[in-house]
């Protein structure tokens, strides 16, 4: 029964409660009966008695009595106050001459007549071999006190009760079969509207739809107590609706806040189970987010992390901590800063990006130690010549000569660089008050112009891949300088004479401006450094052919300057290297 449905529950306990009401209802049916059966023995006894009632005495009595013809008693006695028999219409004809009017009756509905009025009882009888129910009325009669008794047979009693208890039966199968009807009717109009309201949760409960779906329900009523319950959980489903709405637009705006840090940002719970991950935490852990999100933190093979948060969940307080991740090139410096989360058993760890600033630091180190190398060693070499012309004055002349020469050169090598220093102080504080209209291809043909007065060989091909003039909001010394630099790399660094291919072409906003040449090439070692202040492939090379190591950078730097950017492609010693340079149009 736990089984079925409201509708056959509620119709089966009716059933029950009606079966429980018929059964309790069948004794009080036979008790029912059987006083109407007394009743209308009293009536009659009392019609009786009524009858007999004027007789002058005792015999008239009897000769009344034994006058009347009773249709509804099938025997009819008197007894005396004395509780003797006076007479007995079936007794005498049956016991004849043996019967006596000394005959003193104990029978129970007689004792109960002289003490209450009436009295009643059902018993077989001896005399006539079959049941009775014998009924019992008191009278006075001259002063006395007489008992009518009466006797009725108990089989017509019992087939009155066996044909009302059919009548019965066959009224409550009648009152049984509508009362199902209705009750059936009842509760299917009553159980209608919540079977609508469960049809309209169903898709929701088995996972169909998001959200509870409008509830409608036809009923009689609107304003009825289902038309309510259905108003009422519309209201809570918008409501829902409206809170889960709220809840994930207020998740969506936190996870895009943290999406947007700088900062990696990882959450794990009291197990350490990973709960979120942004895109810079994966990035700088080097993880995919579905590798990571929902994995124990423990699996992710980053000790120096793991031991944080550990130390964090301990001490119930924020830890930092500073850690070197992966190697070579990949090489991360994160600060790690972990912090309990309150009330919810789990911990937060930021990784802040060092990286930039480490590598700024050290090539801060470096550029001093490089700049001061650069600057010491012509230093010393010109106080070394100095000494020793000071320390020999009478020195032949062509090696004063060749001494002074040194001195020259190692002062101009000195000039050199701290001109070029110069020039990247000059670009790190460009003014907009320095910037025009730059045509590119312009200044190319005026770079290659300078070029071929130096290196009178080389070749210069300028190639612009575009209708109308490369022309760029930008300074125009410094994108002549950048110009002029890239074209004497590679002149400088090409084993005889050079030959070097320019191409210009428009990219959408931009303009590609791409410098190659045939010389010695760059090792792919050196690719990622070649932009670093006095960075140098080949020291020897460079120092031969006047170079600072500051080329490059300078021309880097100027790239930036425009917001552009710069990139180098070689495939190895000996097979060339082309400088590509995308510059804005307009400035951002």
């Amino acid at each position: 029964m736990f089984n079925l449905t409201l509708r056959k529950k509620i119709f089966l306990s009716y059933l029950v409660l009606f079966f429980a009401f018929m059964l309790l209802i069948v004794p009080f049916t036979d008790n029912l009966v059987k006083r109407i059966i007394v009743n209308s023995m009293d009536d009659q006894a009392s019609e009786l008695i009524a009858k007999i009632y004027k007789a002058p005495n005792h015999e008239a009595l009897v000769r009344y009595l034994k006058g009347q013809k009773p249709v509804f008693f099938f025997r009819v006695g008197i007894i005396t106050d004395e509780k003797k028999v006076l007479y007995d219409s079936h007794t005498k004809r049956v016991l004849g001459a043996e019967f006596s009017q000394e005959f003193v009756v104990q029978h129970p509905e007689v004792m109960e007549a002289f003490e209450t009025g009436s009295g009643y009882n059902e018993e077989y009888s001896d005399i006539l071999e079959q049941k009775f129910a014998y009924y019992a009325k008191a009278f006075d009669f001259h002063g006395k006190t007489y008992v009518l008794r009466t006797a009725f047979p108990f089989q017509y009693v019992q087939k009155l009760l066996n044909d009302f208890q059919v009548g019965f039966l066959l009224l409550s199968s009648v009152g049984l079969l509508s009362f199902s009807i209705l009750t059936w009717y009842a509760i299917h109009r009553l159980t209608r509207p919540i079977e609508q309201i469960i049809t309209a949760i169903k898709p929701y409960d088995e996972g169909f739809t998001k959200t509870i779906p409008e509830i409608v329900i036809h009923t009689t009523n609107p304003n009825d107590e289902f038309g309510r319950l259905a108003h009422t959980l519309n209201s809570l489903s918008s409501r829902i609706k409206r809170q889960i709405s709220n809840l994930v637009d207020e998740r969506q705006e936190k996870e895009a806040i943290l999406e947007s840090l700088v900062e990696g940002v990882i959450a794990v719970d009291k197990d350490m189970n990973v709960t979120f991950v942004n895109h810079m935490a994966l990035q700088l852990l080097d993880f995919d987010k579905d590798e990571l999100l929902g994995s124990n933190f423990k699996v992710a093979n980053q000790p120096e992390c793991e031991e944080l948060l550990l130390s964090c969940h301990d001490a119930e307080e924020p830890k930092i901590t500073s850690v070197q991740l992966g190697e070579g090139a990949h090489t991360v410096y994160l600060d790690l800063i972990a912090m309990p989360i309150k009330g919810k058993h789990g911990m937060v760890l930021v990784l802040q990006d060092k990286t930039t600033q480490y590598k700024i630091s050290q090539m801060r180190k470096d550029f001093v130690a490089n700049a001061s190398h650069e600057l010491k060693t012509p230093i010393t070499i010109i106080m070394g010549f100095a000494e020793t012309l000071h320390d020999a004055p009478e020195m032949p002349k062509d090696k004063v000569m060749n001494i002074t020469g040194k001195i020259v050169a190692n002062a101009e090598r000195m000039n050199n660089v701290i001109q070029d220093l110069l020039i990247l102080s000059d670009i790190e504080n460009l003014p907009s008050s320095r910037l025009t209209e730059v045509d590119l291809h312009e200044r190319a043909q005026h770079c290659r112009e300078t070029l071929l007065t130096v290196f009178k060989d080389a070749t210069v091909v300028i190639e612009k891949e575009m209708d109308d003039d490369p022309v760029m909001i930008a300074d125009q010394y410094l994108m002549e300088l950048a110009i002029n630099n890239l074209f004497n790399n590679a002149a400088k660094y090409t084993d005889g004479p050079a030959e070097i291919a320019v191409t210009i072409k428009r990219d959408k906003g931009h303009l590609i401006f791409s410098v190659s040449d045939k010389g010695l090439g760059i090792p792919e070692a050196d690719l990622e450094f070649l932009f670093q202040r006095f960075y140098t492939v080949n020291k020897a090379h460079s120092r031969k052919m006047g170079g600072s190591g500051l080329g490059l950078s300078i021309v880097s730097t100027i790239v930036e300057k425009h917001f552009g950017e710069i990139s180098v492609e070689s495939e190895g010693s000996g097979k060339g290297t082309t400088f590509t340079l995308r510059l804005p149009i307009e400035r951002p």
